[in-house]
């Protein structure tokens, strides 16, 4: 049976974040409403007791804590927390908090993920405006790291869910593809997330779909480009960036050589009045 290790769980979940505020009243926390949500506490302020199931949590100023979802802590005065609903979900399904002992602490005071994460995370939780997901996703994915990293054995392995159909981690992989084109794939990657050797997942992807896996993610990548270029007047450099290609130039040729014309003329062809 497959396992995977700490890399290949961190490159594969799907981050969720909500609800997060500040708090500074004996306020009781809002409950996790949905399965496989954990709350997640940063303390901002003050030493005291965080009151969480039949008992109380000492806490202090720095710390960040990962607590069941199934209990709903509250504060007492003179400790002022952040609170939001965390979710990290596997590819099969599973809560990747499954697999640790909760609650955690990490103790996180001076560090740059406390004094800039944190009250950025605040800040576009409280706007809410334009790009805030995106943003509020990338640092909760850099919370999520941390945590997990810090509550790791140095042995410890998840083992592979074997209840899915070879067809359905495949179609994982490109759900994965589809939510982040951008990010950087190998094919060993690929292979461990759907608890396959190389050689088998590069053949079963084949036979499945008809061509490679890296192969369909290069179309995919295009294909986001050119929405992209119809639809925004976001920068190449950008769309580029963002679809994982680490020069503009590179890109470019890319984009050339499936459409036989570069990404500039592309867009100007677009906006031509018809």
């Amino acid at each position: 049976m497959m396992s995977l290790s700490l890399d290949q769980v961190l490159t594969q979940i799907d981050i969720s974040f909500s609800t997060f505020r500040r708090m500074e009243t004996t306020d009781r926390l809002a409950p996790a409403v949905l399965p496989g949500q954990t709350h997640f506490v940063a303390v901002l302020d003050g030493e005291g007791e965080l009151a969480y199931g039949p008992g109380y949590t000492p806490v202090r100023a720095g710390q960040l804590l990962l607590l069941p979802g199934h209990e709903t802590p509250a504060s007492v005065p003179g400790v002022v927390l952040a609170h939001g609903l965390l979710s990290a979900t596997l590819l099969d399904g599973r809560s990747l908090f499954e697999f640790f002992s909760l609650p955690h602490q990490l103790d996180a005071a001076g560090t740059e993920l406390f004094t800039g994460a944190i009250p950025e995370l605040l800040r576009e939780s409280a706007y809410a405006g334009p790009g805030s997901a995106a943003i509020i996703t990338c640092l909760a994915r850099r919370l999520v790291t941390t945590l997990v990293r810090d509550a790791w054995s140095d042995d410890g392995q998840i083992v592979s869910a074997c209840t899915a159909t070879r067809q359905q981690r495949l179609g994982q992989i490109i759900d994965l593809f589809q939510k982040d084109p951008g990010r950087e794939y190998t094919l060993d990657g690929l292979a461990g997330l759907a608890g396959m050797s190389r050689t088998v997942f590069h053949r079963e992807f084949v036979t499945l779909h008809g061509c490679s896996p890296l192969t369909m993610l290069r179309g995919l990548r295009l294909k986001r480009a050119e929405e992209l270029l119809r639809q925004t007047d976001m920068p190449i450099k950008t769309i580029s960036s963002r679809m994982g290609y680490r020069s503009r130039s590179h890109f470019c040729k890319i984009f050339k050589d499936e459409y036989s014309i570069d990404p500039e003329q592309f867009r100007s062809l677009q906006k031509r009045p018809r």
